[in-house]
């Protein structure tokens, strides 16, 4: 259907980014293809003889907008959905599912794959047990599940008890029996100890399975309760400890690791009611959700094991991500500050009870003199950093003033020499003020009204079910900047778009809370040249007055955003700057592209919107954020300025970004706030703290 080598299509119903790039580059001839293909399927449909990939390529179709689906768009199925929600709500019974297990209704032998391979069956293999242990073939009436589970624990097959014992005893001692507990066959390692794994497997039986008394009987032992430090000649003789001479010294699994500080620092949760909780409460870990495509950061990096499969013997790593998380990361650093909130008393008091606490004894006399020493020295560093902070701001607030008071004079030359019609700031492509109707103010992009959009007060209304469209654009639009003065509903919204150039499934726009809640983003089509600008979440700010938004979309694909003025969060170039055609294009505002539906439409207020057709500079955003009619240009100022002027101006324009550069440094350093938090830290990173002797 498709023309063949105008664009990277599989086949006739191939659609995604391929077809979006091809569009942009052969937009009529691949047009016109496209839409001979969505006719075909969209007629196949009607006559309930659509084929898989036309239904794919139409619900593609609708995903991207450019089909209708919804009821402001097709008011004739308002009435037709309207009765099937009543029906499917109040006549149609929702059905109660339990899960069980059910005898199949015709047990069946199982051929065997040979080398594995589910290409070559050869003959059919009954179902039994293990042969070492009873080889006669199951029932060929049942499946064959009640006689495995009897199998299991039949009074000849040592395996469960074994496997299980062994299973305890490794989690007991670190170490199992055999050291392989997910295989005690040939291909696992042989117990270092036979007799005793036979003689705990029998008493685990003779004892009715009880895990409890088993594990009673485990940590009394004189094994469990040995010191891991190992003689030299447990050393030189059994290196590996598999005669059990000493303890093993072992590292604390990520779950306890976690529990610990949050006990020892005074933040556990006792409760366990209630729904799961993500890792930043303070409640023990076994209550942490566990999602596969979200697992907590923390447990994972110290080998908290993903739950893609079972893992009988956990990874225990030694790598540098654990290290740079008990120095950095705020969990830690928040536990040491709540830890030494708790401490009341004199100094050599307050250290006795942190290693008690921390590491479960007394600190050596050493330890102890170290340790205030460490705290008073941490407290004078501290004083200085405050002390070295507030210089550099001082000289930081001279920088800047000596460069307003270069560019204040400059400034008033340059607008002396203007006439009274020059020097109104950057000219924009398009611009809409709202007042008394949706028209351009500049050229000819004049909107139109869908749904409920209005016009109130001098503002665009935007209730979520309504936006506006422009007329097509005159000429093509590549680097560019899209600005819009905002007031939101509420915070609480996703995806809402304010101000968008679009073409097609094609769009750049300014998309509140689309990939993080409460952020501004610069919303693409499947997010081609979009990443987060990690801006500062959204404020009341946005609900109780307009904030002023700019999006600058550089020629070399370099994205900055801004908010009242000033840089938001980072730039960052991904996917490079796509070129809106003429006649293909326009603007939309309170949707930020296709087909009002989901999310993608805004609640809120537009004050005034404006399009540039080009990239504008920090200097020329920061004076439209402002309202300021006498911008003045970098350029312009420089040039009003004497050669000595331009040197100091110059000199001070370097320094201030220098000390903004330390005093940011500064900032990044992670430090607790006392030096007894230090202290704390300090304790959460010795090898004592996460490692059992």
């Amino acid at each position: 259907m498709f023309p063949k080598g105008s664009a990277p299509f599989r086949d006739e119903f191939a659609f995604g980014r391929p077809l979006l790039e091809a569009l942009a580059e052969h937009p009529s001839e691949i047009a016109k293809a496209y839409q001979a293909a969505l006719e075909k399927a969209i007629s196949a449909w009607a006559k309930n003889q659509a084929s898989d990939d036309q239904a794919l390529f139409l619900d593609q179709a609708i995903r991207v907008g450019l089909l209708s689906n919804s009821p402001e768009e097709l008011p004739e199925i308002a009435a037709l959905m309207e009765r099937y929600r009543e029906i499917e709500e109040k006549q149609i019974p929702v059905p109660v599912r339990v899960p069980g297990v059910l005898e199949p209704r015709a047990p069946f032998d199982q051929a065997l794959m040979v080398r594995g391979n589910p290409k070559q069956a050869a003959e059919p293999v009954a179902r039994t047990f293990l042969d070492a242990i009873d080889s006669t073939p199951y029932s060929a009436n049942e499946s064959g599940r009640l006689q495995l589970a009897q199998d299991l624990f039949r009074s000849d097959n040592p395996l469960s008890r074994r496997v299980s014992v062994n299973r305890f005893w490794h989690h007991a001692f670190g170490e199992g029996l055999v050291r392989t507990p997910d295989n005690l066959g040939r291909l696992g390692q042989k117990p270092s100890h036979p007799e005793l794994l036979d003689y705990l497997a029998v008493r685990f039986q003779e004892n009715g399975y009880s895990i409890k008394s088993l594990l009673r009987l485990l940590v009394t032992s004189e094994t469990w309760q040995a010191s891991s430090e190992a003689s030299k000649e447990a050393l030189a003789k059994d290196p590996d400890n598999l005669l059990l001479s000493h303890a093993h010294l072992r590292r604390l699994d990520a779950e306890a690791i976690r529990d610990s500080l949050l006990a020892v620092s005074g933040q556990l949760e006792n409760g366990g009611e209630g729904p799961p909780v993500t890792g930043d409460r303070p409640k023990r870990s076994v209550y942490v959700r566990v999602k596969r495509n979200s697992l907590d950061s923390f447990l994972g990096t110290f080998d908290a094991p993903v739950p893609a499969s079972t893992t009988g013997r956990r990874d225990v790593t030694n790598v540098p991500g654990q290290s740079l998380t008990l120095l950095n990361d705020p969990f830690i650093l928040k536990a040491a500050r709540e830890w030494t909130a708790q401490l009341k008393g004199k100094d050599a008091d307050n250290v006795d009870a942190m290693f008690l606490g921390g590491l479960g004894r007394q600190p050596t006399d050493q330890e102890r003199t170290d340790s205030i020493s460490y705290v008073k020295s941490s407290m004078r560093e501290k004083v200085q950093a405050d002390q070295e902070r507030t210089h550099l701001k001082k000289r930081l607030g001279q920088a800047e003033a000596e460069i307003l008071s270069f560019e204040k004079d400059a400034k008033e030359r340059v607008l002396a020499t203007r006439g009274p019609n020059e020097g109104e700031g950057p000219l924009p492509f398009a611009a809409w003020d709202f007042e008394t109707d949706f028209k351009d103010q500049v050229g000819s992009l004049h909107g139109k009204v869908h749904g409920s959009a209005r016009l109130e007060n001098g503002a665009l209304i935007l209730d979520g079910k309504g936006h506006v469209s422009t007329a097509e654009l005159s000429k093509d639009l590549r680097a560019k900047t899209l600005v819009a003065r905002v007031k939101l509903s509420t915070l609480d919204q996703r995806g809402g778009g304010v101000v968008s150039a679009e073409s097609g499934a094609i769009f750049d726009s300014i998309v509140y809370g689309e990939q993080a809640p409460r952020q501004w983003l610069a919303g693409s089509n499947v997010f081609a040249r979009t990443e987060p600008f990690r801006g500062t979440p959204e404020s009341a700010a946005a609900t109780n007055g307009f904030v002023h938004l700019a999006i600058v979309y550089h020629e070399d694909g370099r994205i900055q955003g801004y908010r009242e003025g000033k840089p938001y969060g980072r730039s960052y170039k991904k996917g490079g700057v796509h070129t809106f055609g003429a006649g293909q294009s326009h603007v939309l505002f309170g949707l930020r592209h296709g087909a009002p539906s989901g999310d993608r439409l805004l609640r809120g207020r537009i004050d005034e919107a404006a399009v540039f057709d080009r990239a504008l500079s920090a200097e020329e955003v920061a004076a439209l954020a402002s309202g300021s009619g006498n911008y003045v240009s970098t350029k312009d100022l420089l040039a009003a300025m004497t050669a000595n002027e331009r040197q100091r101006y110059g000199h001070a324009k370097t320094t201030e970004s220098k000390l903004r550069d330390e005093l940011k440094a500064m900032d990044a350093m992670p430090s607790p706030p006392s030096g007894w938090a230090d202290l704390a830290h300090a304790i959460f990173n010795l090898k004592e703290f996460i490692y059992l002797r």
